[in-house]
């Protein structure tokens, strides 16, 4: 197996259960007093998928910018408890961003990126990256998330990820969550888009709001299909319908269990991890994404950060 290298975000997710609060100002009248905790937990999609990767015991190496504040001192250490190498992470001089994420009755989130006095996006250069990091074959995965519109360092992380494949037998995952309401969609921002598309093996998305913009295509199928070449495997999540696999040449895909929601923040971050878990370990690809989606599904279902199933590190270990 390739050791498993994730690169890109690490922020504060601040949890407001808006949707449980209405709820329980509903049962007032009744007589039934309820009441909601904002929570503060780890976040940002490389450094969610890290740590559902340490959960299934995978031990992987994170490369993010860390923050030299209070809260970026929780972030990593939160990471460490989670069995993620943080080792090969810089400490930089600014303060963490936060992501507040609002989850509404229904267990839907929207999310809202703040970044408080003195902090800043993550960013990356050419000095984020260790030399030692080319003397092993990697599993490689990032995201959008790392085409910030920070034209130096999306070149940074988009130049490592070329060297790796260049020099290594390296194989690369690229999740695109666009994120457009947040970052927009600039022609610098597409081109780096397009350059980590050619360079990946393997892409996942997650409906057509990220796929539409980045083909103009109209259907999730279509989409997914317009990104296939080179022998690239697409992955084409969309909510609560069936998972597409885009292959060259031929399409499939893969049904997702219906569970009861309680929050939907991490949900594809738990889908990336257990996936890649999963294709490290050798398993087919329609098998890797049936796991990717019973781990997601009982991570959606259950409150508390990131859960998993105590049986998903125990059935990787089979294989």
């Amino acid at each position: 197996m390739r050791r498993i290298l994730c690169i890109g975000d690490l922020c504060a997710d601040l949890i407001i259960p808006y949707g449980e609060a209405k709820r329980n100002l509903s049962l007032i009248r009744q007589g039934i007093i309820g009441s909601s905790q904002v929570e503060l937990r780890s976040g940002g999609t490389a450094g969610n998928t890290a740590a559902v990767l340490g959960k299934l015991g995978e031990r992987p190496v994170f490369v993010t910018d860390l923050c030299q504040d209070r809260l970026g001192m929780f972030l990593k250490g939160e990471m460490e408890r989670y069995g993620v190498d943080m080792s090969f992470s810089p400490v930089g001089d600014r303060g963490a961003m936060v992501c507040i994420a609002v989850v509404e009755e229904n267990g839907d989130r929207t999310m809202f990126s703040w970044i408080p006095p003195g902090a800043g996006y993550p960013t990356f250069s050419a000095e984020s990256f260790s030399p030692e990091l080319f003397s092993q074959d990697s599993l490689i995965f990032t995201g959008g998330m790392s085409l910030n519109n920070d034209g130096d360092s999306m070149r940074a992380v988009r130049d490592f990820v070329a060297e790796m494949k260049e020099k290594t037998d390296s194989l690369f995952v690229f999740d695109l969550n666009t994120r457009i309401e947040t970052y927009g969609l600039s022609e610098e921002r597409r081109r780096y888009y397009g350059e980590m598309i050619r360079l990946a093996d393997v892409v996942l998305g997650s409906g057509i709001e990220e796929f539409g913009p980045l083909t103009g295509k109209q259907t999730l199928g279509e989409a997914a299909s317009a990104l296939v070449s080179d022998g690239r495997l697409v992955i084409a999540r969309d909510g609560e319908n069936p998972v597409l696999i885009a292959e060259k040449g031929r399409m499939d895909s893969v049904d997702t269990e219906s569970v009861s929601v309680v929050s939907t923040v991490g949900a594809g971050d738990t889908f990336n991890g257990a996936f890649l878990s999963a294709f490290n370990r050798g398993f087919p690809v329609k098998e890797c994404v049936k796991f990717a989606n019973e781990t997601a599904g009982y991570m959606i279902s259950h409150s508390g950060h990131l859960e998993i199933p105590e049986s998903g590190a125990a059935r990787l270990k089979k294989v």
